[in-house]
Formats: structure tokens, C-alpha cells, sequence
């Protein structure tokens, strides 16, 4: 888990070549949060795109990442399930969080094995302009902790966003 997380947040501090496109909005424990936002083609499926959500501080340096991984390319609604962006599980939507600054990592944050309550949902997807209207809730715990003050938990609700796919 620690080598996925360095290796996701050191390939997003080098992320220059996405295209950014669309909007989103959510409550991360109750405040507030968004970021920039952009779907990606799936690296295991032609039928699949993972969703990536990204804040970075006033120098335009990365912070944290939201990312949904192996979403279907069609409506529906998806439980959110512990997974990794790599076969054999990849019938599982899933999701992870990562806390850092810039190349280093502090925190990663996962679905609990458990969860029957987290989701995502698409509620539209238009295949010709690769859009993407959605909506989601999810929990996550720290899998990770190298920050001092990480919350154990990390709660996100009335999340909705619209996007495209960068090809």
C-alpha cells in the first residue's frame, strides 16, 4: 500500500500533461472541500475510467488526491469496495485518498473492507463527448498516518461532480 501511494502521488506531482475539465463539490467532514478535477482513461479496461480530484496549495503545489478507480463507462450506481487498480478484482469500484505536499506522502486513506455504505453513482454518460455527470458518498480510514494531525476518518457527502474523460 505505502509503494502504490508513493508511486500515485509522485506521478500526480508530475501531471502537467492532464487536462483538468469540470467541476465538483463536496463536504469532507462536514466542510467544504473541491479541487481540480478529471477522468481518466482505465489502465485495465477500455470500458473503465478512474476519476481523479486533485488540491494543490497557492504555489500550485499538490496537496491531496480523491481518486474512483475502474468506474463502468455507463449509468448506474456503484458500490464503493477496497480495491486496487489492477486485476483480478476488476469488477470492484473503488477509491483511495492520499495527504501530502507535492512528492512526499504523509497519509493514505482507504475503504474499510467492511463498508456496504459508500458508493458513487453515475447519472449520466454521454459516450460521444466523454462527459460525466455523478454523485457520491464515501468513508475512508487512515491505512496510513505520517502526518501528526490526520483525522482517523475522513467522511465525504453530497458529493456531485460533472467531468470529461482526458484521452
Amino acid at each position: 500500500m505505502l509503494l502504490l501511494g508513493i508511486v500515485f502521488v509522485y506521478a500526480c506531482s508530475k501531471d502537467n500533461g492532464r487536462n483538468y475539465w469540470g467541476e465538483i463539490s463536496v463536504l469532507k467532514n462536514g466542510e467544504p472541500w473541491s479541487g481540480k478535477i478529471v477522468a481518466l482513461p482505465s489502465t485495465i479496461s477500455d470500458a473503465k475510467f478512474n476519476i481523479s480530484i486533485m488540491t494543490y496549495d497557492e504555489n500550485d503545489i499538490p496537496l491531496d488526491e480523491l481518486g474512483f478507480i475502474k468506474i463502468p463507462k455507463k449509468s448506474g450506481m456503484y458500490p464503493l469496495s477496497f480495491t486496487f487498480s489492477q486485476p483480478p478484482d476488476d469488477s470492484l469500484v473503488g477509491a483511495n485518498y492520499f495527504h501530502g505536499y507535492d512528492d512526499e506522502l504523509y497519509d493514505i486513506y482507504s475503504i474499510s473492507e467492511q463498508d456496504s455504505t459508500s458508493y458513487l453513482e453515475i447519472t449520466e454518460f454521454n459516450e460521444k463527448k466523454g462527459e460525466i455527470r455523478g454523485k457520491f458518498n464515501v468513508t475512508m480510514y487512515r491505512t496510513l498516518a505520517g502526518s501528526w494531525n490526520g483525522p482517523d476518518t475522513l467522511v465525504f457527502t453530497d458529493g456531485a461532480f460533472h467531468t470529461r474523460i482526458d484521452e
